[in-house]
């Protein structure tokens, strides 16, 4: 904050609360003044309506008490003294303070007539008693003519009584002999009505109890703040500075204090020093706890050492001496008050802007002090009642400092609470994000690890190498996968379909994939869960990921023995223990074993991980309704209870065969008679609909048979369903099928060891397999293709995805069938499984992220198969046309694979498509420039084929503008080699070209530039 605002803001500050005091004083002020002169006071011409200060020249009588018993009645011999003020200097002494004597003042009244007066006697130094007109009406302590018969008391008091004079004598008798600085009447007497004087007095009392009681809800909230806040010291401080405050203003004016324990003339001097001598040092400490960093040296602490000294001074010296002691702490006064305003004001300039109400409470406590010093040396400005509105502002300054931190902080701990969930939810987005992002490259080394593992070429050594990579690379799939399922977690964006599931065909399908995960490790994964162990409630995708998550964490942390996987049922709820003769976990690990990136020492193990796989699955599990729980200890292995809720029905899964099949006499669980005839037809029937492909459907849930079969239409399809793995092998033993749909988690046998055994006995193009799996994720996709299935649909299935899929594998089978069938041998090096499987999985692919794009390629990519095994291939030459029907859908299928890197331009008019050439000509040298020219580049590159009339006949060019070819290499592409395997290659199609044409292909290349190849063909 600028000096210039600053001072403004003080200006305007300063500027109110005069404002305030003036008005305070206007609403108070009173034209009738009188003033008493030689000892005389006339009120001839008073109002009454205002308390009267009876101040000016009083008759003082020093080492004489006017009334006492036997005392000389004469009134002579008296000196005039200034009242209110100290009485030093009337005595024969100058310099006494110490001793008696009498103040008179005489009132003319005017008119005698009966009167109700009253008398406020403020505390005088230190004991007195008043009379009226000879009448001891009240007195404070016992005023003497010795130490010894004087009891000193400074309590105020108040006198009433009833007159018809039109004269008063008013007396005071006044003795100190317990202070040594000052003596005497300090403070004016008021005098009036009875009614305007105890109305005056019950108001400033009011004001004086309206500060404390401020005062000590300021200590309250401090003392409440300190609690329940930061703790920081200041609070603390202030709450005591607001409570010695609080006792300066009881211990003042009225004293009431006093008034309400009586405490001796010495406990309330002490009381009065201390309390100053406090606040003072209070208000330093409290604004360097503030500001530590403002004052280079502790001056705070020498101050407060001083005052701690002078407190124990003022304790435990006699009160004579402690009122000397009191002069030395004014300037310790002063210098305290003097020394924190400028912190403050320091602090606002530099450190703090909400400081400058600190500085505005000191600026008030300032005009305070000096309105103080006017109205003890001012009779016209002086005031007659406690004035409150300074103190209260004072301290509402200070309040407000700490309202506004408050609020400040509060502000800042909202905003930093929405930055940190901010933070956090880009921290969770980031690790989305990133685990997104990270997935493809990942897969994409891993699949390149792969191929490069089975290449022939690759020594020991190095094969070794590649397998562990490719196992980090799964492990580091697994760790991206939780990071996506926390996130989905933690953004509630997760649902649950919750249905009866055999928690055994979970259990069964998890060990097997295990299987594929544990490399070889010596443990022995147990399913114990009794066939009769009835179905839980459950999302069988969850229940899957909760049960891998925890035989996973089971087989990492033990390095040889057993995990067993047991199932109880406990009241209305089913336990699924794993259990597991690990490493164990310690008491502390178990406490925040659950929590997000918390894991226990796996120093034993060389799987690590990020700890998030038990914290989702306790989230998991509470979603169901369920918990998950641990008992472990270390060396003796852990158990994991997790508990879910019992199937409210359930029913044993019955055999179902689907249109047609031998065991179509066995009923659909769960469905009406009506409905299973319509679905259920006899095996005469299914043998006699010839020529479609038999598909096997093996699931354990036979609702889940019924949906599967009727997503296939009969027209297309023989399909046959069955109920478990044992029955689908002995119908494979009895004929011939064309593909195998097979659910993974079914009991007794799951859908890997389904596949597994298959697979012994068929390659993967004799009886394609199709996984149905309630899970997505790359280890369970990563299990089914290792043990040998063809492709994966995940449930529930689209009907669409379904059919597309059933449609590609079925024509795989019959496609490799027909090649089987083929004895040429160029249609067998056309059809390389890579470029299907390529093709396969470009399909399966977009099938997650692009599905019209899918279907297109996947009809484009039956065209092509239909193109490459039509009948009219084993002739000599077919028309140009469907030559070039083939390679467009080639180059389609691989333009949707290579997208940008590849480019194809076509110059061939549509008179010459009828012109003959040999078949898969074309496609063999598309195929060529490909693979062997742009796309060993990075960018990739252009392909053209155009077609041109010559006069006696048409020439055929395939060019590109790819990496080219030596002329050394140039020179001998053509020629035959012993020992390599030939078949429809450039030199297949050159020699065939040669055969019927009498010229072959004409080569031309250049090293980065590209390479052309052009044949001659017949004219149409």
């Amino acid at each position: 904050m600028t000096k210039k605002r600053v001072l403004t803001i003080t200006i305007l500050f300063v500027l109110i609360i005069t404002g305030i005091r003036l008005s305070w004083i206007y609403s108070s002020w009173s034209t009738e003044r009188p003033l008493a002169v030689q000892g005389e006071l006339d009120l001839h011409d008073t109002s009454w309506s205002r308390p009267i200060l009876l101040e000016g020249e009083w008759t003082f009588y020093p080492e004489r008490f006017l009334l006492e018993e036997g005392a000389d009645a004469s009134r002579a011999g008296g000196v005039t003294i200034a009242l209110p003020g100290s009485w030093k200097g009337q005595f024969a002494d100058p310099k006494q303070t110490t001793g008696y004597g009498s103040y008179r003042l005489l009132i003319r009244l005017g008119e005698p007539g009966e009167r109700r007066l009253a008398l406020a006697v403020p505390s005088t130094v230190a004991s007195s008693e008043l009379y009226v007109n000879g009448v001891r009406l009240g007195g404070a302590g016992v005023p003497g003519k010795t130490a010894e018969d004087t009891v000193a008391f400074e309590k105020p008091y108040n006198a009433t009584f009833e007159t018809d004079r039109s004269e008063l004598e008013i007396v005071v008798h006044a003795a100190n002999f317990s202070n040594e600085v000052i003596g005497g009447l300090l403070y004016s007497m008021q005098f009036g009505t009875e009614e305007v004087v105890m109305n005056n007095k019950r108001f400033s009392i009011a004001m004086q109890l309206l500060v404390c009681v401020f005062l000590l809800i300021h200590v309250v909230y401090s003392i409440v703040l300190f609690v329940i806040g930061a703790r920081q010291r200041a609070l603390l401080t202030l709450a005591v500075l607001m409570t010695c405050s609080c006792i300066t203003v009881l211990v003042t004016d009225d004293k009431l204090l006093l008034s309400l324990w009586e405490l001796p003339y010495e406990i309330s001097l002490k009381i009065n020093i201390v309390s100053y001598l406090w606040v003072a040092a209070l208000l330093t400490g409290f604004v360097q706890q503030l500001y530590p960093k403002l004052s280079k040296r502790p001056w705070h602490i020498y101050y407060g050492g001083l005052v701690l000294c002078l407190t124990l001074a003022v304790i435990l010296l006699p009160a004579a001496y402690a009122s000397m002691i009191d002069i030395f702490t004014l300037p310790l006064m002063l210098a305290g008050f003097l020394y924190a305003p400028v912190l403050t004001l320091r602090a606002a300039l530099r450190l703090d802007r909400d400081a400058i109400f600190l500085w505005l409470g000191f600026a008030g406590l300032a005009v305070n002090l000096c309105w103080g010093i006017v109205n003890a040396y001012s009779y016209a400005l002086r005031l007659q009642q406690f004035y409150p509105v300074d103190l209260i502002i004072v301290f509402f300054a200070f309040a407000s400092y700490w309202f506004r931190l408050y609020f400040r902080n509060l502000q800042q701990t909202a905003q930093l609470a929405s930055e940190l969930q901010n933070a956090d939810k880009q921290r969770n987005d980031f690790l989305a994000n990133t685990s997104h992002e990270l997935r493809n490259p990942l897969h994409g080394m891993i699949n390149i690890a792969r191929s490069v593992v089975e290449e022939q070429s690759v020594r020991p050594a190095g094969q070794e190498k590649l397998e562990l990579l490719i196992t980090v690379g799964k492990r580091m799939s697994l760790l991206l996968n939780d990071l996506m399922d926390f996130d989905r977690l933690q953004g509630k964006g997760l649902r649950l379909e919750p249905r009866a599931v055999q928690a055994q065909a979970a259990a069964a399908g998890v060990i097997d994939m295990m299987g594929f995960l544990m490399e070889g490790k010596p443990v022995e994964v147990r399913n114990e869960i009794p066939e009769s162990f009835p179905p839980v409630m459950a999302d069988e995708n969850r229940l899957v990921q909760i049960l891998f998550n925890l035989l996973h964490n089971a087989v990492k942390f033990t390095a040889q023995g057993h995990v067993a996987i047991r199932g109880v049922v406990r009241g209305e709820r089913a336990v699924l223990e794993v259990e597991d003769t690990g490493i164990g976990i310690t008491p502390e690990d178990q406490r925040r074993l659950f929590e997000p990136y918390e894991q226990a020492d796996s120093s034993m193990t060389s799987m690590g991980g990020i700890g998030l796989g038990l914290s989702i699955s306790r989230q998991l599990a509470e979603l169901h309704g369920g918990s998950l729980e641990v008992k472990s200890e270390p060396g003796k292995g852990s158990i994991f209870r997790l508990s879910l809720p019992l199937a409210p029905e359930s029913a044993p899964a019955a055999i179902v065969s689907v249109r047609g099949g031998a065991e179509s006499e066995r009923p659909l669980a769960n469905t009406p008679s009506e409905e299973a005839s319509d679905l259920l037809q006899s095996t005469a029937a299914i043998e006699a609909q010839t020529g479609r492909p038999r598909v096997l459907v093996v699931d354990d849930d036979p609702v889940n048979l019924r949906i599967l079969a009727g997503m296939l239409p009969s027209s297309l399809y023989q399909v046959t369903a069955i109920y478990s793995g044992h029955e689908a092998m002995k119908l494979i033993d009895e004929r011939e099928w064309d593909l195998v749909i097979a659910d993974v988690m079914m009991p007794r046998m799951s859908g890997y060891e389904l596949t597994q055994t298959i697979r012994r006995r068929f390659s993967i193009s004799e009886l394609p397999v199709l996984l149905l799996t309630a899970r997505s994720r790359p280890e369970d996709i990563a299990a089914g293709f290792q043990a040998g299935a063809n492709d994966y649909v995940t449930k529930p299935a689209d009907r669409m995805e379904l059919q597309y899929r059933v449609r590609a594998l079925t024509e795989l089978k019959l496609a490799a069938g027909e090649r089987q069938r083929m004895e040429t041998a160029w249609l067998q090096a056309q059809v390389q499984p890579h470029f299907l499987f390529n093709t396969l999985n470009s399909i399966a692919a977009l099938s997650e992220i692009d599905t019209e794009r899918m279907r297109l390629l996947l009809e484009v990519f039956g065209n092509y198969l239909r193109g490459s095994f039509d009948f009219r291939n084993s002739e000599r030459v077919v028309p140009l046309e469907q030559e070039l029907a083939l390679v467009k859908a080639y180059l389609f299928i691989e333009g949707e694979r290579f997208e940008e890197r590849l480019r194809v331009l076509w110059d061939v008019p549509s008179r010459l498509l009828s012109a003959r050439v040999p078949p898969l000509s074309v496609q063999t040298l598309v195929e060529n420039a490909l693979r062997h020219g742009i796309l060993r580049r990075l960018e990739g590159g252009t392909v053209r084929i155009s077609v041109q009339d010559n006069g006696d006949h048409i020439g055929i060019t395939v060019s590109d503008d790819g990496v080219g070819m030596e002329q050394e290499v140039l020179k001998h592409v053509l020629d035959e080699r012993p020992g390599e395997r030939t078949g429809i290659g450039l030199r297949n199609t050159d020699r065939r070209l040669r055969q019927i044409f009498g010229r072959g292909l004409e080569i031309s290349s250049v090293p980065g530039q590209g390479t052309t190849i052009t044949f001659r063909a017949g004219k149409p």
